[in-house]
């Protein structure tokens, strides 16, 4: 056998490997550039080993197949090589407008095949002349899409088109030598030698995509866990506050329902007089007063805190929600003998949840009146900045001890305390505080006052 036999083999024998190789891929990514691929080096091995100036192998395997059905097999084989090789670039860079140019070269292709499947010998013969003009027209469609690729710098074009370059080179040559325009010496495998080059580069463009492809699918894979760590924490801590809650209502609502129970019953017993029904009544009032404005507060949090619910931000004048937040606890302080006063420009526009903030505006305030001492002050601080609006509930009010800062603004029972007049506190208002804050887009802290005892809660909101 010669060194040209050898090479051919080689040739052949690495063509082989490539569309099995392709084919695999396909069957594992399911990537359709991976199908075309394969397919068109199956389509280019079965015509190597019929090829007259070549191996022939295929009949040394198959010596029963009629001459006639061969050259079906080996013209087939030809023309299928143009359309798989349009689908594979289009597949591997799709550009729709392309597409119609595509359709229209693998129809004429089509009909070229019908005419080998069909037609005897004698007719489809004549065919190979058409069809090598078909395949150079094909040509200018192929590096139209791949000099796009290249100009717009996509993954493995400048591979794809350098390898494509070089096959056509190699396949003009073939085409000159078939057609007896020139004389070339240079043996019978140009189509394959040109081939295995274009397959070369192929491979080195296919695998710097599925470089790319498997890093992506890693990221994706690592924010997929972290999305999943994340929603696990969420379940977990809506899991905690829906207990830490439930003991709170409970016990909230068990205190006034059990006091008003014990008096319903002392009353029908006669234990107790009219007069002193009375007086208990105020206490029971005060305490179902405190339930009914925890409960809807937290009806407000849990109606702006909903999955179904998005917040619904809009233009507010801060003026307007402060002057009813004031008139709301008006007689709270009046009760206590407390001075206030608003400080800064309050005829200034923010973006907020409406609702959200007349929660956050009327637990703060009722917060610095709870735990201020009669005759004591609370000013109302607007700072408009560059960015955002900054509210300041001041008040010289008991303070806050260190070792509840830290986790003030969580829903445990540890932050329960009374207020100086002995008024209740449910434990929850500054963890709804900070929760529709956040979701508003700002956020929320409490220091010292410096100007000696009491608290400063600070909170950002949004500028119009």
């Amino acid at each position: 056998m010669s060194i040209q036999q050898h090479i051919e083999l080689l040739e052949i024998g690495g063509i082989a490997i490539f569309a099995a190789y392709n084919l695999v891929l396909f069957n594992q990514v399911r990537k359709r550039y991976y199908l075309y691929l394969g397919l068109l080096c199956l389509v280019i091995f079965l015509r190597s080993t019929l090829v007259d100036d070549g191996s022939m192998i295929f009949y040394s395997f198959f010596p029963n197949i009629p001459l006639s059905i061969g050259r079906k097999i080996e013209f087939f084989c030809s023309y299928a090589g143009l359309p798989l090789t349009l689908l594979f670039i289009y597949r591997l860079y799709t550009f729709e407008r392309f597409k119609r140019y595509v359709k229209i070269f693998i129809a004429i292709s089509a009909g070229f095949l019908l005419v080998v499947l069909f037609a005897p010998y004698r007719i489809f013969y004549h065919t190979l002349d058409a069809y090598n003009i078909l395949i150079l027209l094909s040509y200018f469609l192929v590096f139209a899409m791949l000099i796009k690729a290249v100009r717009q710098e996509l993954t493995g074009s400048m591979y794809v088109f350098s390898g494509t370059v070089l096959c056509f080179f190699f396949v003009m040559a073939e085409l000159l030598k078939t057609s007896g325009i020139v004389f070339i010496s240079a043996g019978p495998n140009l189509v394959n030698t040109g081939f295995v080059i274009f397959l070369f580069f192929q491979t080195i463009a296919l695998s710097e995509i599925f470089a790319k492809s498997f890093k992506e699918n890693q990221m994706l894979n690592k924010d997929l866990e972290k999305r999943v760590e994340e929603k696990t924490a969420e379940i977990q801590r809506a899991s905690l506050l829906r207990d830490t809650l439930i003991r709170i209502v409970s016990h909230d609502i068990r205190g006034p329902l059990g006091n008003l129970k014990s008096v319903i019953t002392l009353t029908r017993e006669g234990q107790v007089s009219l007069e002193q029904t009375k007086d208990f009544m105020g206490t029971i009032e005060k305490g179902v007063h405190h339930t009914i404005q925890m409960l809807d507060e937290l009806m407000e949090w849990g109606h702006a805190a909903s999955q179904n619910k998005r917040v619904n931000q809009e233009e507010l004048m801060l003026k307007d929600l402060i002057d009813s937040t004031v008139e709301h606890a008006k007689s709270h302080m009046e009760t206590k003998g407390l001075s206030f006063e608003v400080v800064g420009d309050t005829n200034t526009s923010c973006l907020f949840d409406k609702n959200a903030l007349k929660v956050v505006l009327r637990n703060l305030l009722s917060n610095a009146i709870k735990f201020t001492e009669r005759g004591g002050k609370i000013s109302l601080g607007v700072e408009k900045r560059a960015n955002n609006i900054l509210i300041e509930f001041i008040d010289s009010g008991i303070g806050i001890p260190d070792d509840m800062k830290e986790n003030l603004f969580e829903m445990k029972k540890d932050n329960k305390r009374p207020g100086t007049d002995n008024e209740k506190s449910s434990g929850v208002g500054l963890f709804i505080c900070k929760d529709l804050i956040e979701q508003n887009g700002g956020s929320i802290d409490v220091e010292d006052n410096p100007q000696g005892k009491g608290s400063v809660f600070k909170f950002t909101l949004k500028s119009a």
